[in-house]
This record gives structure tokens, sequence and C-alpha cells, in this order.
């Protein structure tokens, strides 16, 4: 692990790691049913139900998280129906540990842009220039013509020192400099800090209550990570899941935007939305230079087409699969199989996990 991700794990979790939990069942097992359940937000109870009942075998679905295991996981959860199917813990991590999610928590900053926008404090059409004022980039040329939209998609026509390369709008850049801008933007129409609009919007509303935000400036750009617990990301997919309703309660207003979130969003990546990965696409692009080629074919070959998800740094990941539904999350460091680099996105744990899990589908 890198130094810089040490310093950030011992100021988070604020303990070692050193023992290890297997499998939770911590609340009654429910039958199958077609309902959505979403557990309390004021309790750590939390309803299971066989992987039988979710379309798993058992067998193949704990071989997938053995695997799991072994590739430098620190907790995986997976929910069907928002009931617990699986939860696994390892080095020392239980379900109240949490981690940063790097650039996984992107999607919560999609997720809180969307909401402002349903309270009418932010057009995604709006230029970033009449929010932040002129002169938030280093371009000579063709600021004013950057929107939240282009922003959102990775498609601001900026390279990472914020000069312009080429018109916003069509070219995928994964830009992390130009993509911290978010967060001043956010600040600035909901007059609230980033950790304070989260907690309020999102996180105290669903019960996630061991997740936050944190300053981080490592882009050059200030700006925030979040970090969460392996159980409290998944409370936030399953709200995805449930189209920003809790329990019958919105939490995210506008579901037309949250949805169009995890569509594509008409740039040269096919594979990308509003700051979501997305499996159905033709082909895809990875983060790197505007160079890099289209690569063909989906982002995860062994994974449903239907599957959207959060990826960040050393294989954080949030999956979410609304063909089975399915709500999956895996922190830890970076697995193995995914070689030296440290990925920000798609990486080779992906495709060897889905192809286990893939494999407990029952028909």
């Amino acid at each position: 692990m890198h130094s810089r991700q040490l310093i950030l794990l011992s100021t988070i979790l604020g303990a070692a790691l050193s023992t290890t939990v297997a499998c939770s069942n911590d609340g009654p097992v429910a039958p199958a049913t077609s309902a959505l359940y979403f557990p309390p937000v004021d309790g750590a109870s939390w309803e299971t139900v066989s992987p039988r009942a979710a379309g798993l075998d058992s067998t193949a679905l704990h071989a997938a998280l053995d695997w799991a295991g072994a590739q430098e996981s620190f907790g995986v959860v997976v929910l069907w129906r928002g009931r617990l199917v699986a939860e696994r813990y390892w080095q020392g991590w239980n379900p109240t540990t949490r981690g940063p999610l790097f650039s996984a928590g992107k999607t919560i900053t999609s997720a809180l842009v969307t909401q402002m926008v349903a309270e009418g404090r932010l057009s995604l059409d709006a230029s970033v220039s009449s929010i932040l004022g002129a002169g938030w980039s280093r371009a000579t040329a063709g600021e004013a013509s950057v929107t939240v939209r282009h922003l959102m998609s990775m498609a601001s026509g900026l390279d990472d020192s914020l000069r312009t390369v080429v018109a916003p709008g069509a070219t995928f850049y994964y830009n992390n400099p130009a993509y911290y801008q978010l967060f001043a933007v956010l600040e600035q129409v909901s007059g609230l800090s980033v950790p304070n609009l989260a907690a309020a919007r999102i996180f105290t509303p669903i019960g996630m209550t061991r997740a936050l935000a944190f300053a981080n400036t490592d882009t050059g750009e200030p700006g925030y990570i979040f970090a969460s617990s392996a159980r409290d990301f998944a409370r936030f997919g399953l709200l995805l899941q449930a189209a920003g309703r809790w329990n019958g309660i919105a939490v995210l207003t506008d579901s037309a935007a949250l949805s169009q979130s995890r569509r594509y969003s008409g740039t040269s990546n096919q594979s990308y939305g509003w700051l979501w990965w997305l499996n159905g696409g033709v082909s895809h692009r990875t983060p790197g230079s505007y160079l890099l080629p289209t690569n063909p074919g989906p982002l995860i070959p062994s994974a449903p087409s239907d599957l959207v998800a959060a990826l960040g740094l050393d294989d954080k990941k949030l999956y979410l699969v609304p063909s089975r539904e399915l709500v999956i999350v895996r922190l830890g460091d970076r697995a193995p199989i995914s070689g030296g680099a440290s990925p920000e996105a798609g990486s080779g744990f992906d495709d060897e996990f889905w192809q286990r899990l893939s494999a407990a589908f029952l028909p």
C-alpha cells in the first residue's frame, strides 16, 4: 500500500486491522419477497435472506467471497432486495469499520448534484463560471463554455492542469482536478460545506452513521474524499436501487435525473454516465490520456450487461445489478490480480470476481 493511503487509512480507521470476522447474521431470516427491505436508520439490525431465495447458489457464492478475501478485500457485502445475502470481513474489519472510497465516492457527489438540481438550486447546463466566477480554471479561452454537465460526464475539454485541450462536451477524459470543481459548485449553491451537505441530504436520512467526507488536495485542487463502512456504502447502493426513496420517503427527490446519472452521457466513452461506470456499452475507455484508444466490448465482460458501478482507487467497488436486484460492495486494498498499478476504475479484480459471482446465478 502506498504511504499516502496508509496515512489516510490510519486516520480514518483509528485502529489496527488485526482480527477476522466471518459472515454476519444479526437479523431474522426473511422469506423470499418482492418488496424492498430497508434496514433501520438507528440500529445495527439487518434482515437476512438465504442465497437460494436470492437466486444464488450458496457454494459458488461463498467460493467467490473466499477468492475476494484472498485478494486483499477487507469487507464484502451482498444485498438482494435490501436484505443481507452474505457479509464477510478480513484483516480486523467489522460492520462499523470505515475506509476511504476514493473515486468510488464520485457517485455520492453525483447524487448530491442531482439533488441540487431537484431542489432548483442548480442547472446541469449552467456554466461553471456562472457559479464560481471567471478564473476557476487555467484556460486562456473556452472556460465559460464548460458546464456542470461537462464536469459530471468527464468531458470538460480540460487537461489535468485545467487548460483547454479540446472543445467541451464530446471527448471523455477522466480528470480529477476538473471533477474537484464540483465540490465548490455544491458548496456555492447549497450554502453548506460538502461534509454537512452529504450528511443532511444522504447520510443521516438513510442511517449511514459511519460515512463522512474529509478534505483532500491530492489533485492539486481543494476537494473531498468520502469514507464509509461497507454496510453504509451498501445503504447508498440500496437508496439508488430504490430510485432515491428510503422506506417510502423521498430522500433524493428527482428520480429522473438520478436515473439519468446511470445512463450513457453522450461522450466518447459509451461506458460512462454522470460519474458512474456502465457495463452495457459496445466499447469503453479507461482513465488516462485523450490519446488512449477506445477498447471494444463492455467494461466487465463477465458481469451482467445492466451492471452499473462506482469504482475507485485500489479496487473500491459498488456494483448495482438491476436485473438481479443485487447491491454488492467490496472495500479493501488493491487486489493482487489487478497488478502493480493502483487502478482508479476498472481492473483485473472486476472481471475475475464477476466470473465467480456469475457462476453462482441460478436459472
